[in-house]
């Protein structure tokens, strides 16, 4: 492999570990926003249409970044794009090309993956007649747990080959490990709360 190669690669790389962190970061606002929703309510009975705002910015923020990572379409750099380029860098890797062929299976079996893809070409990035069919929101519904577990498994491919190729771990966490602190600090103020137990469990 030349320093070309190396160097498209390490970009590709870079460009899923960004967003990783923004999948994090807007994944934990979320969290973060819901927790304070049950467990302090009256926190935000006086901002209802900024709370509104808030969700729905935010989950159609994050389905598209969600989606980023299994995008096929052309131009686009998610896993994919990054399997077809080892594939065709490193020809002969046997072990390389197997955890390829594995990564591939793992994200066919992802059955939430079908949910984010209907969300992002359905809602988000079109504005089809789904958002009239009270049915799609029932059959399409994912939980928090959900998502958690599928920007890890993202993550977990994402340090396998920085770590494989690049011989480089990463820190995609930062900053999004402290947005459920500063939203409660935001918006538990002045209702004699700040960083309670039940908003650390969002972290």
């Amino acid at each position: 492999m030349n320093a070309d190669q190396q160097n498209n690669i390490e970009q590709s790389i870079n460009g899923l570990c960004k967003n990783l962190v923004w999948s994090w970061a807007y994944f934990r606002s979320l969290s973060g926003l819901h927790e304070i929703a049950k467990s302090s309510p009256p926190a935000l009975d006086p901002y209802p249409q900024l709370v509104s705002c808030l969700y729905h910015g935010l989950f159609d923020a994050l389905f598209l970044r969600l989606y980023h990572f299994v995008d096929k379409s052309k131009g686009a750099t998610g896993l994919p794009s990054l399997f077809k380029q080892l594939r065709r860098y490193y020809p002969d890797d046997n072990e390389l090309s197997g955890q390829i062929n594995c990564d591939e299976k793992r994200l066919i079996e992802i059955a939430d993956l079908n949910k984010i893809g209907n969300w992002r070409n359905q809602v988000v990035a079109h504005l089809t007649c789904t958002h009239r069919n009270s049915k799609f929101f029932t059959d399409n519904r994912l939980h928090f747990s959900e998502i958690h577990d599928m920007i890890v498994t993202f993550e977990s491919m994402v340090e396998y080959y920085s770590m494989r190729l690049l011989k480089r771990g990463n820190d995609t966490h930062p900053p999004s490990e402290a947005v459920a602190a500063e939203l409660a600090q935001l918006l538990l103020r002045g209702h004699g709360k700040f960083l309670g137990e039940e908003v650390q469990t969002a972290q």
